[in-house]
């Protein structure tokens, strides 16, 4: 049976868009489930209970860092990506952090020192990297080379269910029927015994 790996992707939605599209279709092109690509939380109705979901039903986390915090929950305690990472982690996920280089983040038009969140990013930033593995990342290639890598080691973990397709399943109810015949069956041993 050929698993899929269902991979959740991380991310702050302004300044990463081309860094998301290319770890979707590196996910995409290795055969597995891209999930989360940079919804912005605002668009969903109810966004704690559906990044909850995406993320219980992923097999994997990767977080993207670039130089922003990202939107902040309703009680402003910490960025979505921020509580999306500590979520996975309370869950047990296996996670990696793909990390844009000074190098990369000067070419970004952005000023993120003079971001509000600048520090509270910093803080994140520096417990990710002290908390997982961390990848640097200055150009494209960087990105679908990491994810190549990671993705054949996580394929080959057992404790990772993924998804697979239907087709590659047994027929449940032929299962049912035989598993009903052997039971009839033995209880009929059983019964001649006695």
């Amino acid at each position: 049976m050929r698993k899929k790996l269902q991979i959740y992707i991380s991310s702050t939605f302004a300044d990463l868009v081309a860094e998301r599209q290319i770890a979707v279709e590196a996910i995409l092109k290795a055969g597995h489930i891209p999930a989360g690509i940079g919804i912005d939380p605002f668009f969903l109705e109810r966004p704690m209970d559906t990044i909850k979901r995406w993320i219980d039903e992923s097999d994997v986390f990767i977080t993207i860092l670039g130089g922003l915090y990202g939107n902040m929950l309703p009680d402003e305690s910490k960025s979505y990506p921020h509580w999306e990472y500590d979520y996975a982690g309370e869950l047990g996920k296996p996670r990696f952090a793909l990390v844009l280089t000074d190098e990369a983040l000067r070419q970004q038009p952005y000023d993120f020192v003079g971001v509000s969140s600048y520090e509270k990013f910093q803080e994140f930033k520096q417990s990710v990297m002290e908390d997982v593995a961390i990848f640097h990342i200055a150009e494209e290639w960087h990105v679908r080379w990491v994810l190549h890598e990671k993705l054949k080691e996580y394929k080959g973990r057992d404790d990772l269910g993924g998804w697979v397709s239907g087709k590659d399943i047994p027929d449940v109810q032929k299962l049912l029927e035989e598993n009903a015949r052997l039971k009839a069956e033995l209880e009929q041993y059983k019964r001649a015994d006695n």
